[in-house]
């Protein structure tokens, strides 16, 4: 090896290191001064507690590590890499100047007989991975390598090689998993290529051997195996065009794996920057536009919304604020080598999300220290102006069924799923009660920014907002219909959504987990509310049906007053009622409940306890005050229909103006106006041809909303089954074409539209005729 190139080795470990420790002359602000106490405080408490004896069979006596029994298998992987974890921990310690254990010789040795001990014993060429796949091949590795490269000049070389090998025995590749002689016997042992989060932690697990190695190959072959993530998907995992974000085949995870894969990315686009293995592939551009398409739109005041998050919602330490500051890190990865058209807004997204979250600092978050400095310049500097939310407005993502309605102060967001998509995912004991989150929850993100924060534990999880249940006990995880777990869902294929200008509706043909329970269920959303329309619900065994109108955690600082059709709640449960109104009494905001005919509800007012561990594999006890107001189905009681005024500063004038008017709401359609707008917006079922005006008629399952103005008709329409061939609009008079971007539209008889519906996969096609 060449002295240039062992130095170009050198700066990709410095590089590396200085993430965790920053540099010689990186100006130690009370933020790092603080890290560096923490980080000494926990790696004196690993330190005291770690096992010394000859004898030992684990570093730490709360991390068995048992390759004997079948329960003690099951836990190697993740205890292993517990013990790396602590392990880098101390390492760290140890590098960081002025701190207490700042180069202390006797830990050195303590960690450099620990990695010894590790590797001798447990992690090593030749062994099985039992349990997680995902601890052996990826995580563990990960740790691994962060170790070595913090310590790299302090470590006998002959340790790195055998921590190496180690590493190469189990994820030999950067473009597979299951490629190790040890994978087995894991809990995914099938030789596959990785996708989306997983390819970029596998490529890094190979890019940083190559470092530790001076293996050129392995960091070339690390670098070239980057490009397909940026690569749009049209099935399984990885991004699509509308900006859903896919793992594990049908579950939306723009938020954790999602992230996983935009800060391995950046982490490594950056790491490679100016080396002679600089990532050139000019495709990695491409993921600029991805951050606009499939982070921004999920990100409100440094959270990134829940129903992106997975099974990450049952974590205390990656809840919607800490998964949103796990994003703004990694978004930061991106700044310096931005596009002229993209920097600047990439800049401004960051610093809104950074100053707007004033429940948890994101600061205090940004855990790599260049970042983190660089986010602190990027908040001070004045010329950043305010961020032009272009995600305001609605937004549908048709492959993983979720929908986005954002406004200035407040932002909505709906969870579905459907035949195409999984409906929650429980994994190693992980999202325990998901049951319910995919069948159509509301979410409302105000500025009350803890709304969802400790919400999890706490919940009923049989009453979460907008759903639609019965009173069938759940187990654990059961009621699972994705492809990894319990199959994908033979029915619901009637699920989808339609945009036009910043309007939205959305439809689902429900059907519960084990289709003994039906319902159609419609969402309109047009400027400052959301209409929320149920109809044709039926158990099918005789179960009791409920609804949940709402479901609010109440703030911890704040008394919230309860209104009735204006007049103050007494706390009776069993209620008639027009309005709910619910206001916040330090500043009197709140939002409304308008139901469209008098309505009998359920409504409490309840303090609710649980633990992480009922859900999770955490745990922490939690408490929260919730209000909740709940309508009960029968056969003769078998529909809902309310508004969602999110910001009601006068509800009884909005009763008065009365703008929304419910056309339809039956087993073929259900149909809703808003003349003022000049908008009529319908989901069409498709059992038979609807009249969604006096003027036209639909035949077809659809979502639509037409828009009369001057003259001339707007229709925004989707394929909510994404299998038809097209979709027929008749008009009672003749109709010529104004606006057909793809041509897809054909004119019969004058009256009679025909839409070409073809490879548009959910999406929403606009065309105008007059």
């Amino acid at each position: 090896m060449d002295i240039r190139a062992e130095s170009d080795y050198q700066q990709l470990r410095s590089k590396w290191r200085s993430g965790f420790l920053g540099t010689d002359s990186a100006q130690l602000d009370e933020e790092l001064l603080a890290r560096i106490t923490t980080t000494n405080r926990e790696a004196n408490k690993q330190w005291a507690n770690m096992l010394i004896a000859e004898s030992r069979l684990s570093l730490w006596r709360d991390l068995p590590l048992d390759d004997v029994t079948d329960a003690g298998k099951k836990k190697l992987g993740a205890n292993l890499r517990s013990s790396y974890q602590r392990l880098f921990s101390m390492a760290k310690a140890y590098q960081m100047a002025g701190g207490e254990l700042y180069q202390q010789p006797q830990l050195l040795q303590s960690i450099i007989g620990g990695l010894a001990f590790l590797n001798q014993r447990y992690y090593k060429p030749g062994v099985k991975e039992w349990g997680n796949w995902w601890h052996w091949e990826l995580g563990i590795p990960k740790d691994i390598h962060n170790i070595l490269i913090v310590l790299y000049e302090q470590l006998p070389s002959e340790l790195i090689q055998a921590n190496t090998a180690a590493t190469r025995y189990f994820t030999p590749l950067p473009t597979h998993l299951g490629a190790g002689p040890g994978a087995d016997t894991s809990s995914n042992p099938k030789y596959r290529e990785s996708t989306g989060g997983n390819r970029t932690d596998n490529s890094q697990v190979v890019l940083l051997r190559g470092v530790l190695d001076n293996s050129a190959a392995e960091i070339n072959a690390a670098v070239t195996a980057l490009s397909p993530v940026v690569e749009y998907v049209s099935t399984s995992d990885g991004f699509y065009t509308d900006g859903s974000f896919i793992q594990h085949y049908d579950i939306a995870y723009n938020g954790t794996y999602g992230n996983v894969l935009l800060g391995g990315l950046g982490a490594l686009i950056d790491l490679v920057a100016g080396s002679p293995w600089q990532a050139t592939d000019p495709k990695l551009q491409e993921i600029y536009p991805i951050i606009f398409k499939s982070y921004a739109p999920f990100l409100f005041r440094g959270t990134m919304m829940e129903f992106v998050n997975g099974r990450a919602i049952s974590r205390p330490q990656e809840q919607g604020h800490q998964v949103g500051h796990n994003v703004i890190n990694s978004l930061l990865y991106y700044i310096d080598a931005a596009a002229p058209e993209y920097q600047m807004r990439l800049k401004q997204l960051i610093k809104e999300q950074i100053t707007s979250d004033t429940l948890l600092n994101p600061l205090t978050s940004i855990n790599h220290v260049g970042n983190y400095l660089k986010a602190k310049e990027l908040v001070s500097d004045p010329r950043i102006e305010e961020y032009e939310d272009e995600a305001e407005g609605f937004h549908y993502f048709p492959a993983m069924e979720r929908a986005v309605f954002r406004q200035d102060d407040w932002a909505f967001a709906l969870a579905l799923h459907s035949n195409r998509t999984g409906n929650f995912e429980c994994m190693n004991e992980e999202n325990r009660r998901g049951w319910f989150t995919g069948d159509g929850m509301a979410y409302l993100y105000t500025d009350q920014l803890d709304s969802y924060q400790d919400f999890w534990p706490a919940v009923d999880s049989y009453r979460l907002e907008g759903t639609t249940v019965d009173n069938q006990l759940m187990a654990d995880c059961q009621g699972q219909r994705n492809q990894l777990k319990g199959g994908s869902k033979t029915t619901m294929g009637w699920v989808g959504g339609a945009k036009l200008d910043e309007m939205g509706v959305v439809g689902m043909e429900f059907s519960n987990w084990n289709d003994t329970l039906s319902a159609k269920k419609s969402w309109y959303m047009f400027d400052d509310e959301i209409v929320f329309v149920g109809s044709n619900i039926q158990s099918h065994i005789g179960a009791d049906v409920t609804t949940t109108v709402l479901n609010r955690k109440l703030p911890q600082d704040q008394t919230v007053n309860v209104y009735l059709d204006g007049q103050p709640w007494q706390g009776e449960a069993q209620v008639t009622a027009k309005s709910i109104r619910l206001t916040r009494s330090a500043e009197g905001k709140g939002s409304g409940y308008l139901f469209l005919q008098p309505t009998s509800i359920n409504l409490t007012q309840s303090q609710r306890s649980g633990d992480w561990s009922e859900i999770g594999t955490k745990s922490g006890q939690v408490t929260a005050n919730f209000i909740t107001a709940t309508q009960s189905h029968s056969q003769q009681n078998n529909r809902y229909a309310y508004i969602w005024l999110p910001e009601a500063e006068d509800l009884d004038e909005y009763v008065q103006d009365a703008p929304i008017k419910l056309v339809r709401q039956d087993e073929s359609a259900h149909i809703v106006s808003y003349p003022e707008k000049g908008v009529v917006a319908a989901t069409v079922w498709g059992i038979e041809e609807v009249a969604v005006t006096p003027h036209v008629t639909v035949s077809g399952a659809a979502a639509l909303l037409l828009k009369q103005e001057k003259g001339r008709k707007q229709i925004a329409l989707t394929d909510p089954l994404q299998t038809q061939a097209h979709i027929t609009l008749r008009f009672n008079k003749p109709v010529k074409i104004i606006s057909d971007p793809q041509n897809r539209v054909q004119i019969s008889g004058h009256k009679e539209v025909m839409v070409d519906m073809h490879n548009l996969r959910g999406q929403t096609y606009l065309f105008s005729v007059k």
